[in-house]
């Protein structure tokens, strides 16, 4: 099945940003993008619930996590959870956006997360495939994933690719791909 998106773009990035992707112009114009897709939907909900399981330094979310408590106390974050675990404690359809960025590769896990003792955990499929699942569960009907990674694959079933908004490092640098992803199946219960 081919399907269409309603944008793409393409962002030449310089390399200074490091670790904190949101500022990275791919990823800012992915969150602007998904919260232009939410106010339409919402209208009389112009405060959506915005979760980020992987925030860093990321101010966006109004529930900012991440699994470092050196972010929570600087400031950064006011949760400090794993993400799986954070997503257990909501509702369904409680959380109109969610910023899924976890580490990409190996590498990556181990350069954010080793000095808490969890390299491994956001590489491995099987907690990432769970962690799908329950974003799917606790994301509102038309509510929006905003995914970061090195594939353009779903976070979870049910949802519908909206934009792509493709980050070019150059030389042997990887690209990065920001998806947004619309929750359009409201009737799947998944496990």
């Amino acid at each position: 099945m081919i399907q269409s998106l309603a944008l793409f773009s393409m962002y030449n990035e310089s390399t200074g940003a490091g670790k904190n992707t949101h500022l990275h112009e791919g990823y800012q114009a992915a969150f602007a993008y998904a919260r232009k897709l939410m106010n339409k939907i919402n209208l009389n909900n112009p405060q959506e619930l915005i979760l980020d399981l992987f925030a860093r330094e990321c101010p966006w979310g109004t529930i900012r996590n991440d699994l470092n408590n050196e972010f929570l106390k600087k400031g950064f974050t006011n949760v400090c959870k794993d993400a799986l675990e954070l997503t257990k404690e909501f509702k369904n359809k409680e959380v109109d956006i969610i910023l899924l960025d976890p580490p990409f590769s190996t590498r990556q896990a181990t350069d954010k997360y080793d000095e808490v003792g969890r390299a491994s955990l956001y590489t491995d499929p099987a907690y990432m495939t769970q962690l799908g699942k329950q974003c799917f569960r606790i994301l509102s009907n038309g509510g929006v994933i905003v995914k970061a990674g090195y594939n353009s694959n779903p976070p979870a079933q049910g949802l519908t690719l909206r934009a792509i908004m493709l980050s070019r490092y150059g030389a042997s640098r990887n690209d990065v791909i920001f998806t947004v992803w619309q929750k359009t199946q409201t009737t799947l219960i998944l496990d």
